[in-house]
């Protein structure tokens, strides 16, 4: 039988085994997210952070902004 060789079948075939793979790592990542938040929780009470405490810690600080490094002007041919 061709049907199994047809690139056509095999493309949707794909397509529907993405998809599935797309919904196994959506849950996954809910899974993964609601394992660290309970983490989360756990050590916020064992350890009696405060909220301005963890919001100080995830806080990023900017970056400081280097100044372009300035480059020789060229010199021009004389010809």
């Amino acid at each position: 039988m061709t049907a199994t060789n047809d690139p056509q079948q095999q493309l949707e075939e794909m397509i529907a085994a993405q998809k599935l793979l797309e919904e196994q790592i959506k849950q996954q990542r809910e899974v993964a997210r609601q394992a660290a938040l309970e983490s989360i929780k756990r050590l916020y009470e064992s350890h009696a952070f405060e909220y301005k405490d963890v919001k100080d810690f995830i806080k990023s600080t900017p970056a400081r902004k280097t100044a372009p490094r300035k480059t020789a002007a060229r010199k021009k041919r004389s010809t």
